[in-house]
This record gives C-alpha cells, structure tokens and sequence, in this order.
C-alpha cells in the first residue's frame, strides 16, 4: 500500500502535464483516476498512524508499560530529518537560482527546518520549487499528536481490570470526536484574506486556497482512523485470532472501496475538497476509512497479504519516502530540458509524454535508491538511533 500511495503521488503529477481533453474520453478517464493519485498522500497518513501506534496498542492491551519516547522520538527523527533535510535544502537552493520572484524564500525554509510550516499559508509550501514538501510538517504533527493522545489511553489503562480493548475503542472514538470538534473550529476560525489568493499567485496563493482545511489537526483525523486501524490489528494477535480468509475478503472489500472512490470521483480531474466532510481533503473520512479497512484485513489475511507484500512493491515502499520528496525536482529538470513543454496541460503527444514519465520516473528511484542506501538507510542503522536493546 505504501508502494501504491508514493507511486498514485507520482503519476498525479505527471499526469497533470498531460493536455486535457483531446485525447479521447478514455485517456481522459485514465488521466482524472491518475490525478487522484493525490488521495495517496492520506493513505501515507493511515499507514504512518497504523504502524507507528501498533507498539502502543501492544502495550496497552497486555498492561504493559507505554513504550519509550525518548526512542520513538529519535526513531522519527533518524528516519525524517536525514532524507528531508537534504531535499528541502536543494529545492531551497533551486529556488534562489530559478525562481527569482518568490516570496520570502528563506522564512519557508527555516519553517519547513523546524516542521511547523503547516501552520500558516505562508509558509506552508516551504519550497517554491518542490511542492509535496508540505506534507512533511503535518505528517510531524501527527508523530507528536499520537504519543500524547496514547497518553491518555495508558493513564485510563492503569485504571482497569479487564475489558481493555473495549475501553481502548470507546477512548480513541471519543479522541476522534475531539479532533472533529477541534478542526471544524478551526476551519471557521483561520480564514486567510482573499487578497493575493489563488494558484496564480504561486505557491503561497494556492496555500490560501487551500487552507484553513489543509491543517495538522484535520491531518491527524486521516492519521487517527490508521490508528484505530493498529487498535483492531494488535487486538486481534494478542486474542491469538489465527489468519482466516475472512481477513483476505475484507482486505479485498477495503481495497475495492478504494478504486471505486477514485473512479467515482474521476471528474474533474482535480481533486475537490468542496463538499467533503469539513470540506476534508482526500475524501476523509471514506477513504481513509477503506485504506484501514484494507491494512486490518491485509495483516491477518491468509494470501492477500503475501500478493501485496510482493518485491517490487517492497523495494518501492523501502524507498518511497526519497521518491516522494524528490520526484517534483526531477519533474521541474524535465521540465526545463524540454523547453517548458512539460508543465500543466502542455503536453499534446502521448508518446512524448509517455517518454517524459518514464524520465522521471527511472530518476526518481534511482535518486531515492541512493538516498535510502547511502543516508538514511545508514542513519537509521546507527547506534545512536537503535534502541540498546535491539540486535
């Protein structure tokens, strides 16, 4: 799933240089599924919230202490500043030297340093030139909002005798409903002013298109249903319930839920948060909902599982953070050595275009597959970032 989301990312952008409606009504059809490859970018943040908490929902299930912070913290941290610090200060260079007319470059790169870009449409793209960087503070977000609110779960825990994944459910879906309340405060308090508003204004116009509805709480609602999702799935192994394939059935119906959204929302081929629950990005709360839905059933399934975990898709996920934070550079070089053909709706040849996203697709692994093998993958082995009771 991880490998589907960075690569869905990848081919929204590039399919948003493809021309747009001369092409017949199926390449448009396959054009608007691709440019919902957007929708990946919440399925990051179901992943994240699935993986990073299951250690928590352990603990608390068995009565056990609450794991370490101090290690989840230096775990998050070797595993994003490495990767993320070199690309945004290389999209920050790339911005002093070709994008001249860009506003405040240098305060976007100290809030994108600090992860607290998000807060503000300012600086919530903190590159002019590498766009999906804003996602990388609200996701850092997440990571600190997660342990605080499994805070609150272990302090209920210490209080029970028995029926704690009963008492876990009721407890995340009341942290659920404070996040709602939390955002929809939020979305009707921090309007930005209309002067300077729009993509045609840059980045920072677009910001203010987008947000107050793109903001950290609103995230961790699509980072908290994969955190219920982690509750299910360690409540099932720790009840010793064996793989079964009524797992593999549900994983599939979550996995359907997901194209069926996709092709139902084809049209228009950029995506719309307008009408949306809290006018949410990415559809929240139905397809984080069935990328839960499908990692649940995925864990516990008996062949899904294995079909999915394939080594194509596992090389891919081992190095899709690098593909997600370098592609849009690689797609801006393309750019420039076609002369400016491959920018938004400019490209009319479908075998050029195909050429083009074979370019930048074969650069962005194998400048992720760098990244991974000669930095982060190094980091994230070293002593300073294991636990000193890990092998």
């Amino acid at each position: 799933m991880r490998a589907a989301a960075a690569l869905a990312v990848v081919f929204s952008h590039l399919f948003q240089r493809l021309s747009m409606g001369d092409h017949g009504g199926a390449i448009l059809a396959i054009q608007g599924m691709a440019m919902k490859g957007a929708y990946g970018v919440s399925i990051f943040f179901v992943l994240s919230g699935t993986l990073l908490s299951y250690p928590f929902w352990t603990a608390y299930l068995n009565g056990a202490k609450m794991p370490s912070l101090r290690h989840y913290a230096k775990r998050r941290a070797a595993r994003i500043i490495p990767g993320f610090y070199v690309a945004l200060t290389v999209s920050f260079l790339v911005v002093l030297a070709w994008y001249p007319t860009t506003l405040h470059p240098l305060v976007r790169y100290v809030a994108g340093l600090s992860f607290l870009s998000g807060w503000h449409w300012l600086t919530f793209f903190p590159a002019e030139s590498n766009g999906p960087l804003w996602s990388i503070s609200l996701e850092v977000m997440s990571y600190i909002f997660m342990p605080l609110a499994m805070l609150g779960l272990f302090v209920l825990g210490r209080r029970l005798t028995g029926g704690r994944g009963r008492w876990g459910a009721l407890y995340w879906v009341g942290v659920l409903a404070v996040v709602v309340l939390i955002n929809q405060w939020i979305i009707t308090t921090f309007i930005p002013s209309d002067e300077g508003k729009g993509w045609q204004f840059g980045d920072v116009g677009g910001a203010k298109e987008w947000l107050p509805y793109y903001n950290p709480v609103g995230f961790f609602a699509h980072f908290a249903l994969g955190i219920a999702a982690a509750g299910f799935i360690a409540w099932i192994r720790v009840r010793g319930i064996r793989k079964h394939w009524g797992f593999d059935v549900l994983g599939v119906a979550g996995l359907l839920g997901l194209v069926w959204l996709v092709w139902a929302t084809r049209f228009p081929l950029e995506p719309e948060i307008a009408g949306n629950f809290q006018n949410q990005p990415y559809l929240w709360p139905w397809l984080a909902g069935c990328a839960a839905v499908a990692l649940i059933g995925a864990s516990h399934s008996r062949v899904l599982g294995r079909v999915m975990d394939n080594r194509f898709a596992r090389y891919t996920a081992t190095v899709s953070f690098g593909i997600y934070v370098w592609h849009y550079l690689v797609v801006g070089l393309v750019e420039l050595l076609t002369n400016g053909e491959f920018t938004y709706g400019n490209v009319h040849d479908l075998g050029r275009f195909a050429l083009m996203c074979l370019t930048v697709l074969v650069m962005s692994y194998a400048i992720a597959s760098a990244s991974w093998f000669w930095m982060e993958k190094k980091v994230l082995s070293s002593r300073w970032a294991r636990s000193p009771t890990e092998p």
